[in-house]
């Protein structure tokens, strides 16, 4: 396992990369980015497109949802060494992989499409969708987003793309990524990321 920081032209150049794998492949009819870090990779997969392409953003609302308390803990990442963050890093993965192997990590909300996407995929004509994220860790959000669209439309193909893949068996498995050898990204919008 490893930690690789992506500064923004890096995290571009991986988006375009991507781009360029999932188009010479898949010709998707709408694009889906994955808030929050899958709504940066999407936005940059859908300017690559080489048609035009609806994009929509979504957000798996959970009960009891709180927003993470970034100040305090922001200053105090940025004081440490990478050295030190990346351990930290690995850490947390290895201890939410354990966590979700022995909780049968399943994921639960409410997913909300923008009106005209609902319309445009229920009209019976076969659709292509892609599901844009930024990684794959247990894989329990993109799992339950793929089910629902599979369930809610009957004529629909669903891909995934994303960044990297952190663990070893995920829940669901990315059609399209950079990364598959448990590579942990640090983004441009991280919490441990330092400027240059």
């Amino acid at each position: 396992m490893k930690v690789k920081t992506l500064y923004t032209e890096d995290f571009n150049k991986e988006c375009l990369l991507l781009g360029h794998d999932i188009f010479a492949d898949y010709d998707p009819d709408v694009i889906i980015g994955v808030l929050n870090g899958g709504g940066y990779v999407g936005r940059q997969i859908v300017q690559v497109s080489p048609k035009e392409t609806t994009y929509v953003e979504v957000k798996i609302q959970r009960d009891g949802t709180t927003k993470k308390e970034k100040g305090l803990i922001h200053r105090i990442l940025q004081s440490l060494p990478y050295s030190v963050l990346n351990f930290l890093r690995i850490l947390e993965s290895i201890v939410l992989e354990y966590k979700s192997k022995k909780n049968n990590t399943k994921r639960k909300g409410t997913i909300k499409l923008p009106d005209n996407v609902v319309s445009f995929l229920s009209d019976g004509d076969h659709k292509k969708v892609l599901l844009v994220d930024d990684a794959i860790d247990s894989g329990a959000t993109l799992l339950l987003i793929k089910q629902y669209l599979m369930s809610k439309f009957e004529n629909i193909d669903v891909k995934i793309a994303v960044i990297t893949i952190t663990t070893k068996q995920p829940l669901v498995v990315a059609d399209y990524y950079r990364y598959y050898n448990r590579t942990l990204i640090r983004f441009p919008w991280s919490n441990d990321i330092k400027k240059r």
